[in-house]
């Protein structure tokens, strides 16, 4: 039902179904993995060293096949002495390998480099040669890529999801994780609580590395001399698989569950990560959920979040993600992909890219035309069939002129609350009247002073004889209608908006939905929403959509 009430809703805006991305505009280069498969041995493969798998007790790792470790990305993690998450490895140094893929120059002589799965790293550096880059002067944005469980960046087709998204213009920074090497965890079993249960501290230790391997990956490229000059440090985010997507979300500070009683920890905290994309994300279990207690270790994480799930998929389970998903503060996107299990989706790519990087570009290189897409866009034409569940856009960061529009909740009243004005936001973000919480949704206007949109009219139902609620309305027809009413009471102009034309906003404009409460509790009330999912919620609680009002700068 709020599936189809979405569909619905968004028949009127012309943003709400876009088309898949074309490819990305560059062609792409990747550093030194060159490696010696005769060194692998009969019955053995090349995952089970890029994987870490050991063999009897004979540790493997991508580092024993390289021919030129001298010329290959590796480094170390300083593991820290905490026992309540390093079970077995605190204090210890733990190697890594990673891989960098790059925007290059289409005349790029280098070779793509086979690989024995049938891959291959596309223009790939031999020896010390150095990357040869689209545009040498420019500094390119960072993502960090955390493969799944027990996976690599050169297994199955992760390297094409690194080229795919390298080609968009992202320096894309891939660490093998070796998962293995901590924990005898596959992808198959941890679902099963019992052995989830027996085999808990070693698994802890496992997830707990992984962020600490992705932080350290980001220092080397960020310092190494191939690279420093190329990369903008200012501009870092990261895309995960699986259990990536919680490796990433545990670099941004949330706390990890770490015992079956359900208590959490943080790992680390890496302020360096400005938003986090994800393909089918570890929340965990419905019974044992990834961030303690009712996800509660989410609550610190301040970095905007897409989550793309498959509905039919029981190791990443959706009910578990919703839950997070719903803890975030910030931007935050869930979707789900009707029948799709825990695996890469191949006729779903399109939707999986084209959603990702239109959120990144909004939200890591601040592409305000890519804000105003992923604030109204439900799903991507053709392709899977991809599914908004949970939606919520927050402004970018205001330029001379603009306001954000705050809404406030009374539970005593159940009644919503609207603001602009910076001497109401402070009274009761400070609790001078009491009983006032923020929603966590708002949306930008401008001031009334900027000359910029419609100035909007406030109105106070009259005391004695009007409703105990504000008002708010651009519409000419509206405000004379409210100001000649004795139930009124005009407060003045107080924001500024555009407006809607035929029910749409225009191209770079969030359109901002008014709902009414339809009288419930005895008096009226009214939201003003940019979120599909909230929206959706309130018609499901009984308020009446009533349309498209504001047009808001996102």
């Amino acid at each position: 039902m709020a599936l189809l009430l979405a569909a619905s809703l968004a028949r009127g805006d012309s943003l709400a179904f876009v088309d898949p991305l074309p490819p990305g505009a560059y062609a792409v280069g990747c550093s030194n993995v060159e490696q010696d498969f005769s060194r692998v041995g009969p019955g053995e493969t090349a995952k089970n060293y890029w994987e870490g798998f050991a063999d009897n007790g004979r540790d493997r790792y991508v580092t024993q096949l390289l021919i030129d470790p001298a010329d290959a990305l590796l480094f170390n993690v300083a593991v820290p002495n905490d026992r309540e998450l390093f079970t077995n490895r605190a204090t210890q140094q733990v190697a890594y390998a990673l891989i960098v893929c790059y925007p290059t120059d289409a005349r790029n002589p280098r070779a793509d480099y086979p690989l024995p799965t049938g891959f291959s790293v596309p223009h790939m550096q031999r020896g010390a040669e150095a990357p040869i880059w689209a545009d040498p002067s420019a500094r390119w944005p960072v993502l960090l890529f955390s493969h799944g469980l027990t996976g690599s960046p050169l297994s199955n087709d992760y390297i094409v999801a690194l080229t795919t998204l390298a080609s968009y213009g992202y320096i894309i920074v891939a660490p093998f994780h070796g998962d293995p090497r901590f924990a005898d965890v596959r992808i198959d079993n941890i679902s099963d609580f019992a052995y989830a249960a027996l085999h808990f501290n070693t698994f802890v230790e496992m997830q707990a590395i992984r962020p600490l391997s992705t932080s350290a990956a980001l220092d080397l490229v960020l310092a190494h001399p191939q690279y420093r000059d190329h990369v903008d440090p200012a501009r870092v985010a990261g895309f995960g698989a699986s259990l990536g997507g919680e490796t990433l979300l545990l670099q941004a500070g949330a706390q990890l569950t770490t015992t079956i009683g359900m208590s959490s920890k943080q790992v680390i905290v890496d302020p360096r990560l400005k938003a986090i994309a994800s393909y089918v994300p570890y929340f965990g279990q419905t019974f044992l959920p990834a961030f303690g207690r009712d996800q509660k270790g989410l609550d610190a994480v301040a970095v905007p979040f897409l989550g793309i799930s498959g509905f039919a998929d029981t190791t990443a389970p959706v009910v578990a993600t919703a839950e997070g998903v719903k803890r975030l503060t910030h931007s935050r996107e869930l979707l789900a992909l009707m029948g799709v299990g825990h695996y890469f989706d191949y006729p779903s790519a399109p939707d999986i890219f084209t959603w990702s990087l239109i959120f990144l570009a909004a939200h890591v290189l601040d592409d305000r035309a890519a804000r105003v897409r992923i604030a109204r866009m439900i799903a991507v034409r053709g392709g899977g069939d991809d599914r908004l569940l949970l939606d919520y856009t927050e402004p970018a960061p205001l330029a001379p002129g603009e306001r954000d529009v705050i809404e406030y909740h009374a539970p005593s009243l159940d009644h919503y609350f609207l603001t602009a004005d910076p001497t109401e936001i402070a009274v009761l973000d400070g609790a001078i009247i009491p009983g006032w919480n923020r929603t966590g949704f708002e949306f930008k206007s401008w001031t009334v002073e900027s000359g910029r949109g419609i100035p909007t009219c406030r109105f106070f139902g009259t005391p004695g004889v009007g409703p105990n609620t504000h008002f708010y309305s651009i519409d000419p027809v509206e405000c004379a209608a409210l100001r000649g009413s004795p139930y009124w009471t005009f407060e003045g102009l107080t924001f500024a908006e555009d407006a809607p034309v035929l029910g749409d906003c225009a191209a770079d404009r969030a359109p901002v939905v008014r709902l009414y409460n339809n009288g419930m509790g005895g008096t009226a009330n009214h939201r003003f929403l940019t979120s599909h999912s909230e929206t959706t919620a309130m018609w499901l609680a009984g308020w009446v959509i009533e349309g498209t009002v504001f047009c808001a700068p996102p």
